[in-house]
């Protein structure tokens, strides 16, 4: 007998189940970060999560700051270079 035998008509109706159990949870899952940060802003009366970058789910705001910083810092090098001084 070997230990890779193939399953049982029950072994597969369980995996089958649990397949389907486990991605019908993924799917309906709540979204609880929301709340949770909404309940510790009243809570701590704004001290925390008051900002909107905190709670935010894009991720489009932190890439656009990080090219507009680039791009200052390469322009103050353009300007405060001494390239165009000969």
């Amino acid at each position: 007998m070997s230990d890779q035998s193939e399953p049982t008509e029950d072994e597969r109706a369980v995996r089958d189940l649990l397949k389907r159990s486990l991605a019908a949870d993924e799917e309906n899952a709540p979204d609880l970060l929301a709340g949770v940060q909404r309940r510790i802003r009243i809570r701590s009366r704004g001290k925390f999560f008051a900002d909107g970058w905190s709670t935010t789910q894009t991720r489009a705001s932190y890439v656009l700051i990080g090219i507009t910083t680039l791009l200052l810092v390469v322009l103050a090098y353009c300007v405060l270079s001494p390239i165009g001084m000969h």
